[in-house]
């Protein structure tokens, strides 16, 4: 690999060549314990390469990417649970050169036999706000597996605020982190119920983003890491998402969910993810919700449901046909305070053990069987903690 570290310089100031830049990115997503998509976005139409290898050979292989201005690069053959690098090239244009534009790190899955991980979970982030940016420096304290982000990442939708409200807040760990991301009614534009909202997705989501190729792309997917299953759904049917995809009885996506949680039953965690809340009291009651999807949850043994949309923190006791039950019941955590004004309690319920109208993430460490919730504030402080054994 040429590089053009001490030349490229001398060719910018003597104006004779322009070189490809980073606009976007790097960011991680859709990582398995072998395989990472990397994703970046050029401020011009060009081709690039990426090296990649385990630290600190980081020139053992190479593959192309481009030529065009979005960048989406599969690493396959990684070892498990390693320190990986990797380097991004961007070419120097009227010269033979290439110069390097990124060089980073990042950390495979472990393989099957290992039960222990760690991930961070937040939602409704998408603003731009300093509160937002706030919270972002504090989780980008924490080396988690994963990130899952469950739903409205943008205000809007749009991809033209994308790096204000997500690019850039979560810039350094997006570079060594992937995030799995969950969608959310404002992901669907704000068309989402009327016809013209038919192609919003696939201009303002579909180039920008990979999940796991395991359900309908980008709507829900599965993947696995440990002894644990993580089911991401989308929900924004009951929403009058009109593009969204159905989650009833009889329909695709609720027979997915049905088999992907029955090939699950040796799997010692089961989450699911989902963007319109079954339990919440910073909203209306979800009657249909809850009536389509917890017989299935319960069914097939969900430990934990992830909810975004409502602009809160709120945690239930385990429940059980809405009833607590601390040995059959499912808690269900909403998670939709990541920088989006916040929102208060409509109602009070006996079920609901914690409500915060605060802006909050939470650390999950999973050590084989036993897991434990940290939830953190925008300055750092711990406002509420989960402990699970089984």
């Amino acid at each position: 690999m040429r590089t053009a570290a001490l030349l490229l310089p001398l060719l910018l100031l003597a104006g004779r060549a322009q070189a490809a830049a980073l606009s976007r990115g790097p960011y991680l997503e859709s990582m398995g314990a072998s395989d990472v998509t990397v994703r970046f976005r050029t401020d011009i139409d060009t081709v690039a390469w990426l090296s990649y290898g385990a630290a600190p050979d980081c020139e053992r292989f190479l593959t192309p990417a481009g030529p065009g201005i979005e960048h989406r690069v599969q690493l396959y053959g990684l070892l498990p649970d390693t320190t990986h690098c990797y380097r991004i090239y961007l070419p120097v244009e009227q010269s033979t050169c290439d110069y390097q534009a990124y060089q980073g790190t990042f950390v495979t899955f472990p393989d099957e036999d290992k039960p222990d991980f760690s991930f961070l979970a937040f939602g409704g982030s998408g603003s731009g706000s300093q509160d937002q940016r706030d919270l972002a420096a504090q989780m980008d304290k924490f080396t988690p597996d994963f990130v899952l982000h469950t739903g409205d990442m943008l205000s809007s939708g749009r991809d033209s605020e994308a790096d204000d409200e997500f690019f850039a807040p979560y810039s350094s760990m997006l570079a060594r982190v992937p995030f799995f991301p969950t969608l959310g009614l404002s992901d669907y534009g704000p068309g989402y119920d009327k016809p013209a909202g038919r192609e919003f997705l696939r201009y303002n989501y579909l180039p920008f983003h990979s999940v796991p190729y395991t359900g309908l792309y980008p709507h829900y997917y599965y993947f696995d890491i440990g002894n644990a299953r993580f089911v991401v759904l989308d929900a924004n049917s009951f929403a009058g998402a009109r593009y969204a995809p159905a989650l009833r009885p009889g329909l695709k996506q609720y027979k997915w969910l049905e088999f992907v949680l029955s090939r699950a039953r040796d799997k010692a965690w089961k989450f699911v993810v989902l963007n319109e809340p079954l339990y919440s009291t910073g909203s209306e009651p979800r009657e249909d919700e809850i009536k389509t999807l917890e017989p299935l949850f319960q069914k097939y043994g969900v430990d934990l449901v992830l909810q975004g949309r409502d602009r809160d923190y709120e945690r239930t006791v385990p429940l059980k046909d809405g009833a607590p039950d601390q040995v059959a019941g499912i808690t269900y955590v909403t998670l939709g305070g990541g920088g989006m004004s916040l929102g208060v309690e409509q109602r009070t319920e006996p079920w609901s053990a914690k409500f915060l109208p605060e802006y909050t993430f939470a650390l999950f460490a999973v050590r084989d069987r036993d897991l434990k919730m940290t939830v953190y504030d925008k300055s750092g402080e711990v406002v509420d903690t989960l402990e699970i054994q089984k």
